[in-house]
Parts: C-alpha cells; structure tokens; sequence
C-alpha cells in the first residue's frame, strides 16, 4: 500500500510539473501573438535585428530560453509520470508475485 501511495505522488508531481511547463508555454504564446517582432535590417549589411514590441516587464518571456525552458519542463514533467507508472507497475508486479 505504501508503495501505491509513493508511485501516485511521484506521478502527480510530475503532471504538476509538466502543467507548469504547458502553462509557460500558452503564455509565451500569447505575449508572442500581442507583441509581433518587429525584423530591422540594414540596407549595407545583410544582418538584421529582431526586437519585440511588448512592454518592458513582459520582454523576458519572449526570448528563446522561455520557449526551451517550457519545453524542458513539459518533456521532464512527462519523464516523471512515465518513471511513476513504470514504478507502480513494478510494485505491483512485486506485491502479486510475493
């Protein structure tokens, strides 16, 4: 029974975990669809700049290490549920083969 318990937490933390990341990434998303990028080029050189349109406070989410960051969460979130199930399934293979 402990060991039922232990495995239900284990995956509930991870569908916790991978909520928080599809939480980040709905709001990167929608700072994203507010705030268009705006593509500045130079006409003598072929390198251009990229800014976002959004306010101060909200220019940290639109970076690249937002997106990753919220990918990675999702992705761990989800290895912690598959690591959970998989746990249980031991568990209970242990306590129906005792």
């Amino acid at each position: 029974m402990y060991m039922y318990l232990r495995s239900q937490a284990i995956v509930k933390s991870g569908a916790i975990f991978s909520t928080i990341g599809v939480a980040l990434l709905i709001f990167f998303i929608i700072v994203l669809l507010a705030f268009p990028i705006l593509k500045e080029c130079q006409n003598s050189s072929k390198k251009c700049e990229f800014s976002s349109t959004a306010p101060k406070p909200l220019k940290f989410i639109v970076e690249p290490v937002t997106l990753v960051a919220a990918l990675l969460t999702i992705a761990i979130g989800v290895a912690i549920i598959r690591f959970g199930t998989w746990y249980h399934d031991k568990a209970t293979r242990k306590d129906v083969n005792d």
